[in-house]
């Protein structure tokens, strides 16, 4: 991955995670990895443990950042939510999996599009 890419990926899990905040969800872990991989974001709601998958790019042409969420991509992000689970963190919650996708637009506001239970 090339820094620039990584930068762009920092930036939009910091705006999902301040997104987030704003509608009340508590951010529990960012960047959470284990040997499976990596969980950008977790957090909570009084009754959910959300494991948020973020995907971010520059500008809006060609194809929705959230588009690039396959289904082998999926699977390993639930592996990972049940080792986390695993784990003993917040059994009592319902697990959920969203995607939030982040579009950079020069100087203009981000647009965030946040796919709840997305999978």
């Amino acid at each position: 991955m090339t820094f620039e890419r990584q930068k762009t990926g920092q930036l939009g899990e910091e705006i999902a995670s301040q997104f987030l905040r704003k509608l009340g969800y508590k951010i529990k872990e960012r960047n959470y990895r284990s040997n499976f991989g990596e969980l950008d974001i977790i957090a909570r709601t009084a009754e959910y443990l959300v494991f948020c998958e973020v995907k971010t790019k520059q500008g809006v042409g060609g194809v929705h950042p959230s588009l690039s969420v396959t289904k082998k991509k999926r699977k390993k992000l639930r592996q990972l939510g049940e080792f986390y689970i695993s784990q003993g963190h917040l059994m009592h919650l319902q697990p959920r999996f969203d995607v939030i996708a982040v579009q950079l637009v020069d100087e203009k506001p981000p647009i965030i599009d946040h796919y709840i239970n997305a999978f």
